[in-house]
């Protein structure tokens, strides 16, 4: 390992950054930062185990977005930050969804691992409002109409959302942020999450908590906004979709894992489900043909949180972690710790 010439702290990233600008131009000047390309993870794997052995020791690391290339963060990839001198305390990564991360291998070595919470609200709950007015009015089964000129002979007359009763799955950030926008159109919420949320909160954000199978009785419009957990995988499954209302509309922004593709295919097939607007899927990149060019189904390729201001606030905000840990011994936003 090659003796550092710098008295800086040593940080190791994985980029580059597309939004931070400024901010990454001060982490620079205050600490020693060495950046890999981010690429297939071979490469990436490589070039983090070649700076570890030469360049360190590292002390904290991050990841900015566009990462999927060469996940998982696990044992494999990461190993080298803790060994031959270094010493990474701090692992950030940029969004709210950490699927991609093996926590726990972070977690052996005593390192604390951090998400972005707050950079992924507003443009996600915005664009789960697109989807939901999209998936009420039938913006693509008008659009194609249209593309094919035949302006009403296949459009058929679509739903207000006012007096609907809207179930989100997920009561986070963003579904908080994606119920308040709804409320504007006359919607009746209700949710279910694992810890619900108490009496005094409830009635300032005007929900209603319900079991899973009373949420999927009750709502004419379910939104998935949960984070892909074991306990959330298919959380929506041919059991759900039997007992929900026939012409159910579904919304899916989180991850495509949490709705069993093949229940949501038989459901819209017996119109179980009317419509459906998805972004996220559960073998991505792939996208189910059935889904494809069916005016029945909204779908993006997983680009709710795709703006400029989500990929400032969650480069800063990785950076202010591995800042924080450097200045007061913790990250701002941990998901894992404390550690002594």
């Amino acid at each position: 390992m090659a003796i550092s010439t710098t008295n800086k702290r040593k940080i190791l990233g994985v980029g580059p950054g597309a939004g931070a600008i400024e901010e990454f131009k001060q982490l620079c000047e205050d600490y020693e930062v060495h950046m890999v390309n981010r690429g297939p993870r071979d490469k990436v794997k490589a070039e983090i185990k070649r700076l570890c052995e030469t360049e360190g020791p590292f002390e904290a690391g991050f990841l900015f977005f566009a990462n999927g290339s060469y996940a998982p963060m696990d044992e494999d990839l990461l190993g080298p930050l803790w060994r031959n001198g270094n010493k990474v305390g701090c692992f950030a990564q940029c969004g709210t969804g950490y699927d991609n991360v093996r926590v726990n291998d972070i977690t052996a070595h005593g390192c604390y691992f951090t998400n972005t919470p707050d950079a992924v609200t507003l443009a996600t709950a915005d664009f789960t409002v697109l989807l939901f007015l999209s998936v009420l009015r039938g913006l693509t089964m008008a659009e194609r109409a249209a593309n094919l000129g035949k302006n009403h002979a296949e459009v058929e007359l679509t739903v207000d959302p006012a007096g609907l009763t809207l179930g989100v799955i997920g009561l986070g950030r963003i579904g908080k942020d994606f119920v308040k926008k709804c409320q504007a159109f006359g919607i009746n919420a209700i949710y279910h999450t694992r810890n619900p949320l108490s009496a005094e909160e409830e009635a300032k954000l005007d929900v209603k908590y319900a079991t899973r199978d009373e949420l999927c009785k009750k709502a004419d419009v379910i939104a998935v906004l949960t984070p892909h957990t074991p306990e959330t995988f298919h959380i929506l499954d041919h059991e759900q979709f039997a007992i929900m209302k026939d012409g159910i509309f579904i919304i899916n922004s989180s991850r495509g894992p949490t709705i069993n593709e093949e229940a949501l295919i038989d459901a819209l097939k017996s119109n179980k489900v009317k419509r459906a607007a998805l972004d996220v899927f559960e073998n991505e990149p792939a996208i189910p043909d059935y889904f494809k060019n069916n005016p029945r189904v909204t779908i993006t390729p997983h680009v709710a949180a795709y703006t400029k201001g989500t990929i400032y606030r969650g480069e800063r905000d990785a950076m202010a972690n591995v800042r924080a840990f450097f200045e007061q011994g913790y990250p701002n936003t941990p998901v894992n710790g404390p550690f002594q």
